[in-house]
């Protein structure tokens, strides 16, 4: 083995066993006598990735970005490299960047499981699919634009035939397409560090390439919007809009200005209509009853939109319909705000008519309905309106508020259904009609309907999302039997439902039903109690258990009493927590530990016990208290002996004791009881590491 070999494999067990600092000067004697000659397997690619690594573990962010950007240079598809920056970005909570990194990796190295994983991760938490990945939309057309090997044939086939001029055009394609790309990267990079000037100069430089550069206008816009000059970042991002009026990023670049500077989210003085002249006096119209809705002097506001709208009567332009939906939306929300909810119903449904994927009509008639008591249709319009546009802030709490009426977890939604596109749209479709039928009460009709959405399951491997979906549809479908009085059919759906969804509140809510229609309180009893446990709030649970508690002859507790005591004290728990003020949130989850001991039912108690055992143990953590830890954990495994935090919990009890083996077989079993877990995830990794085996090797998944 020559000395750099050797060399560097002792940096990189030295690395391994996290020496990062002895890690980097052996790095460092290693590179000094490499030579490209005889270095075997191992590239200046692969010495640059390791200097990142080691330098990402330490938090030197910045010299761990320039060794991962002199990696892209030595090989402008290293998947490595990509994941690497792909991690500063999301350090800098630049997810959306993050992502793109993600998606070039993957692309790069399509069969790399670290890259794939990574990508599923960040597509979690953006709310995509696991394989989401924008690179493969359009994949002719990147391969043209990328695929070096094929640029350069084709560059050389026009050389042969004498066409240079069409050969250096060819190539050039590729040089620009690249170096664009490059800047855009740096400028991205400079912008999370806040080195602005350095920012402005490179997205600049990108301009002056390509003045069509959506991405080079929305950097200047977030540079101008950082140094404070807002009317400018205004118009970078109607700018980037003009070019592409959908660019998500650009949408919510102008919002964000635009309520800075006291206008309509969506006002912009450039591109509105070809006619300039006519979109001025139009912005200005719609400006000024902005400026009276702010002052709340709605009837104003909607004189003046009126005479926006008779503007638009004798106007031909391409943007016009999508103009008049905007606002009547505005029309709408102004009418709302004097409570005549008739004349908003009409101006909300005029705009639906025109742009059916109006995420502010969505809302507006969300809100109308909301507001005339009719709970179940407003969350439907919510519903889409987000589907719409995740990024609409008055769609996001409505559905919150109305989910909330609704005793739902505040995210709750019937339109992801976590199928293809189109089968995803179709089982909307279906469970939307289910739900009006049910509301008018013809339950048989709403049974068909949810019965066709569950047949779209059966041609779809299942995965996380559409596992929780199908548990729903079966929910749903079980209370519909139930006012059919098909009380067996009720108890098949609502047991499937439990079995794909443990965790469902519903689900044991509607089999205590069905048990106290079979007058079998005490089976009701326990299904109610297990319904109380998972979901404290759920009112259809609280009933029954207070109606079966009576028939029993039970004494009467006030369960939603003790149980909002504890919930309150958990999330007073946690807001220590993310303040980082360990003790209180452990005071605070005694107190409620001491409640759920004394008031709660066993069926409750376990479940909950074990909760609140895992969180004590991670403030426990936090505090380094790991003997203490291990008890809750301990506890928690007790009580619930499938928990995936009390298993991960304990495995890094374990990994802080140096018992590395005993802490992998607790990571391994976190991973088994919950594959998603991140944290069981990132620690099994982490062991896995430091054991010199494969990132996700786990015997109990062989």
């Amino acid at each position: 083995m020559s000395l750099f070999n050797e060399l560097y494999k002792k940096a990189y067990d030295l690395f391994n066993i996290q020496n990062y600092t002895e890690a980097q000067t052996v790095l460092n004697e290693a590179e000094s006598v490499y030579e490209d000659e005889d270095d075997g397997n191992i590239t200046r690619e692969d010495i640059e990735i390791l200097r990142g690594s080691i330098a990402l573990s330490q938090n030197d962010i910045e010299n761990a970005r320039d060794a991962f950007e002199n990696a892209l240079k030595q090989n402008n598809k290293s998947a490595e490299a990509c994941m690497g920056l792909g991690q500063i970005f999301y350090l800098d909570g630049m997810k959306n960047e993050t992502k793109s990194m993600f998606e070039w990796a993957v692309k790069n190295e399509p069969d790399n499981n670290a890259a794939k994983s990574n990508l599923a991760k960040i597509n979690a938490e953006l709310g995509f699919p696991d394989e989401h990945n924008y690179l493969n939309e359009d994949s002719e057309e990147i391969e043209e634009e990328y695929d070096f090997s094929s640029i350069y044939e084709k560059a050389y086939n026009l050389f042969l035939k004498n066409k240079f001029e069409d050969a250096l055009q060819t190539l050039s394609k590729f040089d620009n397409k690249y170096e664009e790309d490059i800047y855009l990267l740096k400028g991205d990079i400079f912008l999370g560090m806040d080195k602005l000037s350095e920012a402005k100069t490179t997205f600049e430089k990108v301009l002056r390439a390509n003045p069509e550069s959506v991405s080079a206008y929305i950097g200047l816009g977030e540079y101008f919007y950082k140094s404070s000059l807002k009317q400018d970042a205004k118009t970078m991002y109607e700018h980037a809009l003009n070019i592409n009026p959908n660019d998500e990023f650009a949408l919510l670049g102008l919002a964000k200005v635009n309520q800075d500077l006291g206008l309509s989210p969506v006002h912009s003085l450039v591109g509105f209509f070809s006619n300039s002249e006519v979109g001025e006096e139009l912005n200005s119209k719609i400006e000024d009853a902005y400026k009276l809705f702010g002052e709340k002097n709605f009837n104003a506001s909607i004189a003046k939109l009126n005479e926006a709208l008779q503007l638009l009567d004798n106007i031909e332009d391409e943007n016009k319909q999508e103009v008049i939906s905007q606002i009547n939306n505005f029309v709408g929300f102004n009418q709302l705000a004097i409570g005549d909810i008739e004349k908003a119903k009409a101006a909300f449904e005029f705009s639906l008519k025109i742009n059916s994927e109006s995420s502010q009509a969505c809302a507006g008639l969300g809100e109308v309905f909301y507001l005339s008591g009719n709970d179940k249709e407003a969350k439907i319009m919510y519903e889409w309106a987000v589907k719409n546009n995740n990024l609409n802030a008055f769609a996001v709490a409505g559905l919150a508020k109305v989910n909330k009426s609704l005793g739902l977890p505040a995210e709750h939604s019937t339109l992801d259904f976590g199928l293809s596109s189109d089968e995803n749209e179709e089982a909307a479709g279906f469970v939307t009609s289910a739900y009006e039928k049910y509301i008018n009460k013809n339950f048989e009709k709403a049974v068909e309907y949810l019965q066709k959405a569950e047949a779209l399951f059966d041609e779809n491997p299942i995965n996380k999302n559409s596992k929780n979906s199908l548990s729903k549809i079966h929910n749903f479908k079980g209370f519909c039997n139930l006012a059919l009085n098909k009380t067996q059919d009720a108890r098949t759906d609502f047991e499937k439902a439990l079995t794909l969804n443990p965790e469902s509140s519903q689900a044991c809510a509607g089999l205590g039903e069905v048990f106290y229609l079979m007058e079998q309180d005490k089976e009701a009893r326990e299904m109610y109690e297990w319904a109380v446990a998972l979901s404290p709030k759920n009112k259809f649970a609280l009933s029954g258990l207070e109606k079966v508690n009576k028939i029993l002859d039970l004494p009467e507790k006030d369960t939603e009493q003790k149980s909002s005591e504890a919930e309150l004290l958990i999330e007073e728990a946690y807001k220590h927590f993310e303040n980082k003020d360990y003790q209180s949130a452990l005071d605070k989850l005694k107190k409620a530990e001491q409640i759920i001991e004394l008031t709660y039912d066993e069926g409750q108690k376990q479940f909950a016990v074990s909760s609140l055992n895992n969180f004590m143990g991670f403030n426990y953590l936090a505090l380094l208290e790991n003997s203490e830890a291990k008890k809750c954990f301990e506890k928690a495994l007790e009580n619930n002996s499938t928990s995936s935090q009390a298993c991960a919990g304990l495995g890094e009890v374990l990994f802080l004791e140096g018992s590395d083996e005993e802490a992998k077989k607790m990571y391994e079993w976190a991973v088994k009881n919950n594959p998603e877990n991140r944290y069981a995830l990132g620690g099994l990794e982490k062991i896995n590491k430091l054991l010199n085996l494969p990132a996700n090797d786990n015997s109990l998944m062989d």
